[in-house]
């Protein structure tokens, strides 16, 4: 057997095949012994050679649809035994809505913006898994949340920075909202600032704040259809010396917003 490329036997007896090939299937028997001899040989063994799964038909890298309309994703494989095809998306939590057809197709209706992200399909055997990947843009919905909300603390300012959602297939604006932490017992509500960021741009200046006071920062999408959700809150105190209150520069209006039921802080 150790003649055999890929093979060896361990010391307490086992074959090991590093490369399953035409030379592996058939049957085997173990035969022990020491220096008084042998039982005898081991009852037959057989060694069958499957093949793991292996795509036929893989997606596309991305698909774009309405939303309200239908949208099949293909994919299929091959193997020995014939692999499973399941469907996943990326990120989600319980069940998906998705349904799979005879063909193992994913079919979207009618496709939702929830729908919208990275999907993978999977096929199975009991070789192995293999998994391809396809992004799914669902069109004509409002913006989706921004993400990776970053806040910079600078002497009576802060430097806010976000990463942008997909736009839903139109141009998206944004707004940084903020409010200082209440230092007296919990309010229902704070009152929210808004300030309106230039178009194209992923970071804004707010300056004028107060020293030694901590500060609630969001982010908001917004296009034609309407506006996302907020981002996730981010909490941080500007650095400076304390001074006599400044009105913050370039507000667009005064809002009220819920109360957040937690926030992260960012240093």
């Amino acid at each position: 057997l150790c003649q055999l490329p890929g093979w060896s036997v361990r010391p307490d007896g086992s074959i090991v095949v590093a490369t399953g090939n035409d030379d592996a299937p058939g049957l085997y028997r173990c035969t022990p012994y020491n220096s008084y001899g042998t039982a005898g040989e081991s009852r037959p063994t057989r060694v069958l050679l499957k093949d793991p799964p292996a795509f036929t038909v893989r997606p596309k890298e991305e698909y774009f649809q309405e939303v309200g309309r239908e949208l099949v994703i293909p994919c299929a494989a091959h193997g020995d035994p014939p692999p499973t095809i399941t469907w996943l998306k990326v990120g989600s939590v319980g069940k998906s809505s998705a349904q799979v057809d005879g063909n193992s197709s994913l079919v979207l209706h009618p496709l939702i913006k929830e729908q919208h992200g990275v999907w993978e399909c999977t096929a199975t055997n009991q070789v192995a898994s293999v998994t391809t990947a396809t992004s799914v843009h669902v069109l004509g919905t409002s913006p989706h949340a921004v993400t990776n909300v970053s806040v910079l603390p600078l002497l009576l300012a802060a430097n806010i920075s976000w990463e942008p959602g997909f736009d839903g297939g139109y141009f998206q604006r944004f707004s940084v909202w903020y409010t200082p932490l209440a230092r007296h017992p919990p309010r229902a509500h704070h009152d929210w600032v808004s300030l309106s960021v230039p178009a194209g741009a992923q970071h804004l200046l707010v300056e004028n704040l107060q020293p030694d006071t901590g500060y609630q920062f969001s982010v908001l999408a917004q296009n034609k259809l309407g506006s996302g959700p907020f981002s996730q809150i981010v909490t941080s105190v500007p650095r400076g010396k304390k001074s006599s209150p400044k009105h913050p520069r370039c507000t667009q209006n005064l809002a009220r917003f819920p109360s957040p039921l937690c926030s992260c802080r960012s240093h």
